[in-house]
Formats: structure tokens, sequence, C-alpha cells
């Protein structure tokens, strides 16, 4: 939501404990209420409001989570918990004057996704869209960096790093707006079965991705569609620029192209293609533009991602990050906000910032205990 309009939004509707929609309806465990409520918070929302308030006692919400069940006590657990989120509201309340900055964005544009949908072929089940996104998303948001949504009507020029998984249609101008942000200094990574049709859904004529051929270094020859027992392994090549050395798994999508200006970072290991690109990096203007050519494993989009911001001096929040925790930033004119969220049931060791920060919720110490939250602000 925040994305929409770079502004703060309202969370109206949260379940103080389950769904009842879904083929199973689990309880929210001791401790998530709040995490995922200060979470919404951490993303750019001014609130985090429920629903129900009372449990309906009938028609289809009559078993749907609510802050006063059909009980009607205070002495429950879920009603406790929704109490400790309002006390943290109040703790935080100097977070109504700030909003959420972005250095990056990944393009997710809807009428894509429908023309995606609609295509017969390469794959008519199992298109990795949502999980390339999914996975290219989380690469990002494991470095602490603000990812703003956006689609094709967006622009691009206030990001350092677009990611572009998928854009099998170009509109808007979206091309020109790829072209202008790198040439200007941006750095875009651009993934398989893009730039395939126009906004009519007809295919470009010529070589593709339609009219990006020398921002990228390549032209498309061809797409494999592997079936799912199938998989193919990319492979750093000797000397490439950014010391990539590990292999990865392919699967789903392998795209082929021929390499014009383009340094050849990985290639793939089997089949008549081995020894073709998988992972190219082209300079055009005072930018790079990197193109994946297959389906990779998650693994990848973290490793390489990591790398990318090193290399183009994407600064993080924190230079060490464990696994389940999630940093996340908000600011005003006067004070940057560093909000760090433990999403693993244990406790991490974590080493937060001392210089310049202040701990306004939460509690300092070398570790932070499980579905626990600290926020920190600094002066600017």
């Amino acid at each position: 939501m925040r994305s929409l309009l770079k502004k703060p939004f309202l969370l109206m509707e949260s379940s103080p404990s389950s769904t009842n929609w879904q083929d199973v309806s689990k309880l929210r465990k001791p401790g998530i209420l709040r995490a995922a409520s200060l979470q919404a918070i951490a993303h750019g929302s001014d609130s985090a409001l429920y629903f129900q308030m009372r449990q309906s006692r009938g028609a289809s919400e009559k078993f749907h989570g609510a802050v006063i069940d059909h009980y009607g006590g205070e002495d429950t657990r879920v009603f406790r918990e929704v109490c400790q989120v309002g006390d943290a509201l109040f703790e935080l309340a100097q977070l109504r004057e700030t909003v959420q900055k972005s250095k990056a964005a990944l393009l997710y544009d809807t009428e894509n996704r429908w023309a995606l949908t609609d295509a017969q072929g390469p794959r008519n089940c199992g298109m990795p869209y949502k999980e390339t996104v999914d996975k290219m998303y989380a690469a990002l948001r494991r470095q602490g960096l603000n990812t703003d949504i956006i689609d094709m009507d967006e622009e691009l020029q206030d990001y350092r790093i677009i990611l572009i998984p998928m854009l099998y249609m170009f509109r808007a101008g979206i091309e020109n707006k790829i072209r202008a942000f790198v040439e200007n200094g941006g750095t875009a990574v651009m993934t398989f079965w893009s730039g395939v049709v126009d906004d009519t859904d007809c295919c470009f004529l010529g070589e593709t991705p339609g009219n990006l051929t020398d921002v990228l270094g390549f032209r498309k020859t061809e797409i494999d569609g592997l079936y799912d027992e199938e998989e193919n392994i990319a492979i750093p090549k000797e000397n490439n620029s950014l010391f990539l050395n590990k292999n990865y798994i392919c699967r789903k999508l392998c795209e082929l192209v021929k390499v014009s200006s383009a340094e050849v970072l990985m290639t793939y290991e089997r089949d008549f293609y081995k020894g073709f690109p998988v992972l190219t990096c082209n300079q055009y203007g005072k930018g790079k533009m990197y193109y994946v050519c297959a389906d990779m494993e998650e693994a990848f989009y973290t490793d390489f991602l990591e790398t990318v911001l090193k290399e183009e001096g994407i600064e993080k929040p924190l230079s060490f990050i464990p696994e389940g925790v999630e940093v996340t930033t908000r600011e005003s004119d006067k004070a940057m906000y560093l909000i760090v969220q433990n999403f693993n049931s244990q406790a991490v060791k974590m080493i937060l910032p001392q210089k310049g920060y202040k701990i306004v919720y939460g509690t300092k110490g070398e570790k932070l205990d499980g579905l626990s939250t600290v926020v920190m602000k600094k002066v600017k």
C-alpha cells in the first residue's frame, strides 16, 4: 500500500487470532500478533486495526478471530496480546511523523501478470512469476533494504536499483524508462521471459527484449521449458567481475541469448546449450544492466544481489543481519528510525549500532529475543 503514493497508510483489518476462510485456520502463536502488527508499522502503516472487535454470533464470520470472543471476557490470551500491541503503539507514537524511503524497487505489474497467465507456452503450468517475484524481493529484504513495489506506470529515477522479474509485456513506455534509468547511473536486474510482447499482447518483431537489446548487450534466441523433474546448473565464469564462485540450480525455464557487448558472468553446465550465458552484465551509460536467463534457486538471488549491492556502493542499514531478522527504516527530516525484528522463535545474536543511536522501544542487549522488536532513533 505504501508504494501507491509513497506515503503512510492505515492497516484497517488484521485478525487478532485466526481467520476462518482458509483451508486450515491456524491460531497466531503467542507473540506473533505484536510482531506482525509492528512489521506493518515498520513498512509504513500508521495503525494496526482489527477485524473483528466483537465476534459475531451468526453467518459466515462467526468463527473468525476477534478481540472479544463469544466468551466475552477480558481474561483471554488474545485480549491480552491486543493490549500489548496497544502499549507498543503508544510507545512508538513518534513514528507517525515519519515515512519510509526506498533506494530499491521491484516492478510487479498486474497487466503483465494477466498476459503471462493467458499466454500458451513455454510452460502452461507452473509459470514461476510469483515465485520469481518472491525470491527477488526476499533477497533484497534480507539485506535490510526498503523496497517499493511498483508497476510500469511509475517513474524510476528516484531509485538506486530496480528489480524486473519476468516482464513479459512492455507497456507505458517502460523500455524508455529502463533505458534512461540505467543510462543515468541506475542498476537494473531483469530476468528471463521479459520484453516479449507489447501492450496489445502482440509479439515484438526483430531483436528482443523489445527495444532494449543495446542496453542489455545481447539478443534472445530461444527459451527451453523444463519438465518438473529436470534441472540445469549455472556455473560461474572464471575471473568474472563479481567474483561469483558458487553453482546454482536452474529449473522450469532456461533462456538462450546471443551476446554482443555484455559480460558473461555465469553459464549453463548441461544440455545442448552448455556454455551458453545464464547471467550477464552490460555497462550502458553510467549504469549497469544485469540479466538472469533462467529460473534460479532462491540462494542465487540472495548471494547475487548482496554482491551487486556491494559492487554498486548501495549501503545496507546494518552490516550483518541474521537469518529470520528483518531490518527496516522510517525517517523524517529530523530523525532516522531503525526497526529490527526477530521473527525466529529463539533469540539471535545481534550487533546493533551504537554511535548516534538511542533505543526508543525494546531492550538493549547482545541478543534479540524471539519475536521481539527493537526500534532505534538517530537524530539527523
